[in-house]
């Protein structure tokens, strides 16, 4: 039987919840190794595990089991013609959030030049979940709240829930690998995720020469951990990535303070909960109880962003939000967020996100 059909018949399997062995995931995944895809053999493993585990009946791939049973079922499975579209339908329903609802995923990815010309917008569809991209091949441009900022070889991305930005390749680079986990943090972890922010929910770290080797050694022994089927993978796996965010936080810059003036965190808590208003910041001042002047200081000094360029991030990710996951028109979406003006929305969306409101609801 051929690679595309045993690819199919596997994947058939594991969508009607009959098991599959090792080495029929193991060859499915170095099938789909060979598209063109970003993402390697061994985070499409940890997939089609996840899926083996449990596949919601909300996931796009949940109806192909009953829609392809007459040829999945039959005996020997299906034809190479049944294989061939079965896999173009499996690979455009693919859910990559199922991935990331496990407690600790982690793999690497390689973006060739052709692939990367679009870029990609990522706004999280979690409410816990971060991710730590390390980059160690190539590289891209970062663009965040109308900030850019290269994004090279041994530099460190964390990102928190909600984050919204976009990456595109450097003119004069060919390809990109980065390895990255996507978890759920422990209570513990919480200071230690403290970064210099680079935008909101955005921080980036150069990770010094003599760390480098440890950091990739951590990422390496990660993944391969998530892969083992032995006993104790989920608390050594808890135990490795403790170890990889405690070798990048250890090389946070010494003057850096991670808690933030309280009058600060006032200011942040009030733009949170009324963002989609008008206000003024003036009016941010009195509710932290400092001067105007003061206020627009230290809150650029301790987050990186001025107050109103703080409530105008908060704005695009949810209109990004608001654009992925509703039909609401975009001058809907606009005024939704505080932006009654369409025009002035689209461009401010543009200026932050790198592309407009339908452009980015068209990325899916």
């Amino acid at each position: 039987m051929s690679s595309l059909k045993d690819t199919a018949n596997t994947l058939y399997r594991v969508l009607s919840g009959t098991a599959a062995s090792s080495a029929q995931l193991e060859a499915a995944s170095d099938w789909f190794e060979k598209l063109d895809t970003p993402i390697d053999r061994r985070s499409f493993l940890a997939y089609m595990q996840a899926l083996q585990r449990d596949l919601p009946a909300t996931s796009p791939l949940a109806g192909l089991a009953s829609k392809w049973s007459a040829g999945g079922s039959a005996p020997g499975g299906f034809s190479t013609s049944q294989a061939q579209a079965f896999l173009q339908d499996y690979i455009a329903h693919l859910d990559p959030n199922l991935l990331f609802r496990q407690p600790i995923t982690a793999g690497y990815a390689h973006w060739d030049r052709r692939s990367l010309q679009q870029g990609f917008a990522y706004g999280s569809r979690s409410e816990q979940a971060w991710s730590l991209l390390y980059c160690d091949l190539g590289g891209a441009q970062l663009r965040a709240g109308a900030r850019d900022l290269a994004l090279l070889p041994h530099h460190a991305l964390l990102v928190a829930p909600g984050a919204l930005y976009t990456l595109q390749p450097h003119s004069d680079l060919q390809e990109w690998g980065y390895h990255w986990t996507v978890f759920h943090p422990d209570s513990r972890w919480r200071d230690w995720l403290i970064w210099p922010a680079f935008a909101t929910q955005i921080s980036l770290l150069p990770i010094p020469q003599d760390i480098q080797a440890p950091v990739l050694i951590a990422f390496n022994d990660l993944e391969h951990c998530l892969q083992s089927s032995r006993a104790m993978t989920a608390e050594l796996s808890h135990n490795l990535l403790e170890q990889l965010i405690l070798r990048c936080r250890a090389c946070l810059p010494t003057d850096f303070q991670p808690h933030r003036d309280p009058r600060i965190a006032r200011a942040r808590e009030f733009v949170e909960q009324h963002y989609r208003d008008s206000f003024t910041l003036a009016d941010v001042a009195r509710a932290c109880s400092l001067s105007a002047s003061r206020l627009s200081g230290v809150f650029r000094n301790q987050c990186g962003l001025t107050v109103l360029g703080y409530r105008d991030e908060l704005r695009m990710v949810e209109a990004a939000r608001l654009l992925r996951n509703s039909s609401l028109g975009i001058a809907a979406i606009g005024a939704q967020v505080g932006y009654p003006d369409p025009a002035y929305f689209s461009r401010t969306f543009s200026r932050h996100v790198g592309v407009s409101p339908r452009e980015y609801r068209s990325q899916g």
